[in-house]
């Protein structure tokens, strides 16, 4: 069986770090945490999962005649923004996550937890969201995190 290609491409990447210095390590790190947060930003405002299918899409509403009608846009148009999707590095390490504010309603869909439609009425319902992957791996992040690892190392 072959190995998930992030288990292979960690060796590799972590012989090339151990060679630099602390100071460029934490550059180094920069770089990749902005490729990923960039494919990940990417995925979010297109509504595709990581794995490469798409979300589910939110279930149609009802207008004022009640004849349903379909949503257009994105579903998260505010989650995939710099400002809320930010990027923690050390030397070591690379972290992306959610600001405080947007954090709550991206584990809602991300882990597919129940929660109340509208958190600012009180006694609003609650409902299960459907799963919708926000964050994680795809096989094209590899392919980011080798060119910001060659970039880094020709320039």
């Amino acid at each position: 069986m072959d190995a998930p290609p992030l288990e292979r491409l960690e060796p590799w990447l972590a012989g090339v770090m151990q060679k630099l210095e602390p100071r460029e390590r934490g550059r180094l790190s920069r770089k990749i945490g902005k490729a990923l947060r960039d494919a990940n930003a990417r995925r979010i405002r297109d509504n595709v999962q990581p794995d490469g299918s798409p979300m589910e899409p939110r279930k149609p509403k009802a207008d004022k005649r009640g004849r349903l009608r379909r949503r257009k846009g994105r579903m998260f148009p505010k989650t995939a923004l710099a400002r809320n999707l930010k990027v923690r590095t050390s030397a070591d390490e690379v972290e992306i996550a959610f600001t405080p504010r947007i954090s709550g309603t991206a584990s809602v869909h991300h882990f597919g937890l129940t929660a109340p439609v509208d958190p600012k009425i009180p006694n609003s319902i609650e409902i299960r969201y459907p799963a919708r992957r926000l964050l994680g791996f795809a096989p094209d992040d590899i392919e980011a995190i080798d060119k910001a690892v060659m970039d880094h190392m020709s320039g």
